[in-house]
């Protein structure tokens, strides 16, 4: 007869009611004061720097693939269809979330930093995905860009960013564990 022991959680992993309300209420507070954030004025001008910069990075990566198509300020187009990068297609909600996320967990700030830079990097990049998929949809299938626009990559985002969310807290809370 063997006794097998059960693996426990190192104390640091167990969640604490006070830290859960602790993080709930800073995360409140910070999603709100991002959300504030898009009220001042000057927004509007980083919204378009970065929606701009995105249709560039669209655009650069469509003549990768060999895509004959054209860009006018933050617009990819072509004879076949027309991309036209609005503020809701930068993924600044879901940047927002995961910034708050990252900045309302316990963390020291280099990694905070780290979390911030290299969560908001993966996201950009498969919003990136999102924006070419959805221009090679139009162009080539137009009878499936409705679904991948409005359906599917939503969806993928989230999925992506809560995945980014609970890897980074993974990340620090295993750390912190040690």
């Amino acid at each position: 007869m063997t006794l097998k022991s059960k693996k426990r959680k190192p104390e640091a992993m167990k969640p604490d009611g006070k830290l859960v309300r602790t993080f709930i209420l800073r995360f409140l507070a910070i999603i709100g004061g991002l959300i504030l954030v898009t009220f001042i004025p000057g927004w509007d001008g980083f919204v378009h720097w970065y929606m701009t910069s995105l249709g560039v990075m669209v655009n650069a990566l469509l003549h990768l693939l060999g895509e004959p198509k054209r860009l006018a300020g933050e617009n990819v187009f072509s004879d076949a269809f027309n991309l036209e990068l609005a503020p809701h297609c930068g993924a600044l909600h879901v940047l927002q979330f995961f910034g708050a996320t990252v900045l309302a967990f316990p963390a020291s700030a280099t990694q905070r930093i780290v979390g911030v830079l290299a969560g908001f990097s993966c996201i950009v990049l498969l919003n990136l995905l999102r924006l070419v998929t959805v221009y090679l949809a139009g162009a080539h299938w137009p009878a499936r860009v409705q679904a991948l626009h409005e359906e599917l990559w939503p969806v993928l985002l989230i999925m992506g960013t809560v995945i980014l969310c609970a890897t980074w807290v993974g990340w620090v809370g295993g750390r912190r564990a040690r």
